[in-house]
């Protein structure tokens, strides 16, 4: 058996549709505020800060994704972010 490596081919990762199911959910807690950026080998379905879902932009060129967290109301206040894929 293919050992999965995490890498998608360009041509795949093109073509992949909007409305396919998730594969995986990556969760992750950031403090502060403004443009959060990221790298994915695929584009994402959806990006989520606190229980909003946000906008978000997608380069399939270099693989960066990049959304704004917005101003917290509480200082030191820490956002937990959802990135489907």
């Amino acid at each position: 058996p293919e050992l999965f490596d995490g890498e998608i081919p360009f041509e795949l990762s093109t073509s992949l549709s909007e409305n396919r199911s998730p594969t995986a959910t990556i969760a992750l807690t950031a403090r502060g505020r403004g443009r959060f950026g990221a790298y994915s080998s695929q584009r994402p379905l959806k990006c989520q800060v606190g229980d909003a879902e946000v906008e978000f932009s997608y380069d399939p060129n270099n693989g960066l994704l990049t959304f704004t967290i917005p101003i917290p109301e509480e200082e030191m206040y820490r956002w937990s972010i959802a990135i489907q894929v």
